[in-house]
């Protein structure tokens, strides 16, 4: 059952959930930006190389260190392959993050949505929580069966391109838990005014958590733009 647009219902505050897929070497500038955007951050995706890699990457731990000294959580991507991937390489990739980068939570990528897998998604997190994973976002990109929503402390519901999320309708059941448990991620924005229309548009959704970038083709992620310092900073959002 689909509910009202995003044209309606009252506006609300939002934070950011970044996800920072732009290496420290390639843009610097772009992770001294995320320290500049603190207060804003709800956390920081960290990805390596489609996870943590296979060994440490040494241009990690400085940037991590500045985020964290900033008061920013930082999450590690993991890859579960909508439910393809073994519960054991998940886990493994888990304990990676952990071990190697000092981080405290992580982001399931590519999660499953149906009630098929709810149990599989289930033994992913408990997991992951025992390790020492204290935050966890599941990223299904659409909204799931309900119970994935008690997994985590946040579900992407949305994630995709600015001409789709112009049209996004959402279930009349997501209205019955909080907006801090919701977060839509968009790409492909076409320029600043844009950027500033997606977050107006996103405080008008039932979610509490937004991102936005600039950035398209196979890594939109490695974008992480300039204009969001004035964006975020001036209460424009």
């Amino acid at each position: 059952m689909t509910g009202v647009g995003g044209e309606v219902g009252l506006e609300r505050e939002l934070d950011v959930l970044v996800p920072a897929y732009a290496h420290p070497l390639a843009d610097p500038a772009a992770w001294q930006r995320l320290v500049t955007l603190a207060p804003s951050l709800r956390a920081v995706i960290v990805n390596v190389h489609n996870g943590p890699g296979e060994t440490e990457d040494a241009a990690y731990p400085d940037v991590l260190k500045a985020l964290q000294e900033a008061g920013v959580r930082t999450v590690g991507y993991v890859d579960t392959d909508y439910g393809r991937r073994p519960v054991g390489e998940v886990v493994a990739d888990v304990e990676a993050w952990l071990a190697r980068y000092d981080v405290r939570g992580v982001f399931l990528d590519q999660v499953a949505s149906g009630l098929d897998l709810l149990d599989q998604y289930s033994d992913i997190t408990v997991a992951a929580r025992a390790r020492g994973a204290d935050y966890v976002v599941l990223n299904p990109g659409a909204v799931p069966h309900p119970g994935y929503l008690d997994l985590a402390n946040v579900t992407i519901t949305f994630e995709g391109p600015w001409r789709d999320y112009r049209k996004l309708t959402e279930p009349e059941w997501v209205r019955t838990l909080p907006p801090a448990r919701f977060a839509h991620l968009v790409h492909e924005v076409p320029d600043a005014e844009a950027l500033g229309a997606a977050f107006r548009r996103a405080r008008r959704h039932h979610v509490r958590t937004f991102y936005a970038t600039t950035g398209g083709g196979t890594n939109p992620w490695s974008v992480i733009p300039p204009e969001l310092v004035e964006l975020l900073s001036d209460g424009s959002s």
